[in-house]
């Protein structure tokens, strides 16, 4: 299957939302970090718009991908997991985030 997808032109990295690297961000199977790599550019662009499909399997993608149906094809169901890891690391609390600043008096503790 990822054969008839075009390969990206570049490898894809993701930086601003993984800047560890998607293959050390603990979503993916080394076999699926691999293909993101390969073929994330290709993807992105053909579920962003900004590609035409050029064969068969980059048109199912296409028609696939925004469909609230459940996918069979590989492409389809990795591209979901990386959009769902998007989600994710984007709603990811920080350790600092929630927590309520708490001014203390010094005054209530007894000199030792």
């Amino acid at each position: 299957m990822a054969a008839e997808i075009r390969l990206g032109s570049r490898k894809f990295y993701d930086d601003e939302h993984f800047p560890g690297g998607i293959d050390r961000a603990g979503f993916f199977t080394i076999p699926e970090a691999n293909f993101l790599i390969n073929y994330g550019y290709t993807l992105n662009g053909l579920y962003c718009g900004e590609l035409q499909p050029e064969n068969e399997v980059e048109q199912r993608f296409v028609d696939n991908v925004n469909s609230e149906e459940e996918s069979a094809f590989y492409e389809v169901r990795i591209w979901r997991k990386y959009l769902k890891a998007l989600y994710k690391v984007s709603h990811r609390a920080s350790a600092n985030s929630s927590r309520n600043e708490i001014t203390r008096s010094f005054e209530s503790f007894d000199e030792a």
